[in-house]
């Protein structure tokens, strides 16, 4: 388990070798991205770098604040350099992703949408030669008509059950304010098109398949690292 640790730790420390001094940098959220954030903050007081970070969670914005990082809003300059984040499952090949695992997911899907490269950092067991492969897309939904909306996925294919939240009763609530609903598609053949007919649904505020937006996977191997790029 320690090794496993230390291999995970060698992949935040090669991603953050992306960074150049000046750059405006999107950060995702999870146990992974809290680590790299250390990891982070130790390069800038090494190298003496002058960086800006626009955070998807207030679980990381605390963070980043603890340690000292100098934190922006996305509006300040629309187009980031970089964003670092991890990932719940990445396809082979296509690197195309399923995220929200941590309940960010939209504004992780914005901030990547919205930078020049992304970075991606998982552990190994996190490859899937197709997406959907016993794992759950999650689903950000506006909680006025849940039901309805829930049974709309339904009719798209989807087995749904509402994220229930852990030490309190009832469901997640999003830093938006929203529910998060977990649904099992099944290995997904087409996630673009998957995508698309969900976010058609009135009600659904973002969907957890990210394609297209990763532009480097770093995996913590058994004994390495390695880093896959989209073709």
């Amino acid at each position: 388990m320690k090794k496993e640790h230390n291999i995970v730790k060698e992949a935040c420390s090669e991603a953050i070798e992306l960074l150049q001094n000046g750059y405006s940098v999107g950060l995702g959220s999870g146990r992974t991205m809290a680590q790299t954030i250390k990891i982070i903050a130790e390069k800038i007081e090494q190298d003496k770098l002058n960086l800006a970070f626009v955070p998807s969670s207030y679980q990381i914005e605390f963070l980043a604040r603890e340690l000292g990082l100098r934190v922006i809003d996305l509006n300040s300059v629309q187009i980031l350099d970089l964003t670092i984040d991890g990932a719940d499952q990445v396809e082979l090949g296509t690197l195309n992703m399923i995220k929200g695992g941590g309940a960010a997911l939209t504004r992780e899907k914005i901030i990547g949408s919205n930078s020049t490269k992304v970075a991606i950092i998982i552990a190994e067991n996190k490859l899937t030669k197709k997406l959907g492969e016993d794992m759950c897309v999650p689903i950000e939904i506006f909680p006025f008509g849940i039901n309805a909306v829930i049974a709309k996925i339904r009719q798209v294919g989807g087995t749904v059950t509402l994220r229930q939240g852990e030490g309190k009763v009832g469901p997640i609530i999003t830093d938006n304010g929203n529910i998060i609903v977990d649904a099992d598609f099944g290995p997904i053949d087409d996630p673009i098109s998957l995508e698309s007919e969900i976010k058609k649904i009135p009600g659904v505020i973002e969907v957890g398949i990210f394609s297209g937006i990763a532009d480097f996977v770093y995996v913590a191997m058994k004994d390495d690292v390695k880093i896959l790029r989209r073709e």
